[in-house]
């Protein structure tokens, strides 16, 4: 009996410890400085985004999420359902002691971020990597930016060999009413590398606003 107790007493003790080596780090950390809505592109998935996710861990904590335009739900929403959800998401953060919550995006996720901070914006930041630019709906990149929300900071990152680098920020970017600490930046990619060469950018971004 007395060794069935020990043992059970040493199988709680070790999940213990796998459990807070698995933790995320803010739930180690009395500091819960940021998090993240980190959202996919069209058609994809949250997998897709997690690896860029993680990196940003250690400065910025995300939540990688699945939204309507996802490959699995098919738009079984439409763009007012989605700002429910991220606004649930941000609440969710929030509630958790975060005291600064940022929307991010990849693709399709990029515009839908933009869009967000003028439609619904409860977030304190905006960042949209490779949006893409199309003729209708969040695609009209222009029309969007339009509608941004100018108290709602936003870095916009563009890859060098994206087509849409060679519009330059006047073609939609220069378009939004700017919050001060909004800026437009390029690194060395294509679309699909943008997330991961940006990384560095989009530390450097939200820490300069800490």
């Amino acid at each position: 009996m007395m060794r069935n107790q020990m043992t059970g007493a040493r199988r709680a003790f070790m999940a213990a410890l796998l459990a807070a080596a698995c933790a995320p780090a803010w739930a180690q950390s009395e500091s819960k400085t940021c998090a993240m809505v980190l959202m996919h592109d069209a058609g994809s998935s949250p997998v897709a985004v997690a690896g860029f996710g993680r990196k940003l861990q250690a400065t910025c904590m995300p939540k990688v999420v699945e939204m309507p335009w996802s490959q699995r739900r098919n738009n079984d929403k439409d763009l007012p359902g989605a700002w429910v959800e991220i606004n649930r998401h941000i609440k969710g953060l929030r509630e958790q002691g975060f005291k600064r919550v940022l929307v991010a995006g990849y693709g399709f996720g990029a515009n839908a971020a933009l869009a967000y901070s003028g439609e619904a914006g409860q977030a304190d930041g905006v960042i949209a990597l490779a949006p893409e630019a199309r003729a209708v709906g969040l695609g009209e990149l222009p029309a969007t930016a339009t509608r941004m929300a100018q108290h709602i900071p936003a870095l916009w990152v563009i890859g060098t060999d994206d087509p849409l680098h060679e519009r330059g920020e006047t073609f939609a970017y220069a378009k939004a009413p700017l919050h001060p600490a909004s800026r437009y930046a390029t690194v060395k990619a294509d679309r699909k590398g943008t997330p991961d060469a940006a990384v560095k950018t989009v530390v450097d971004w939200i820490k300069s606003q800490e």
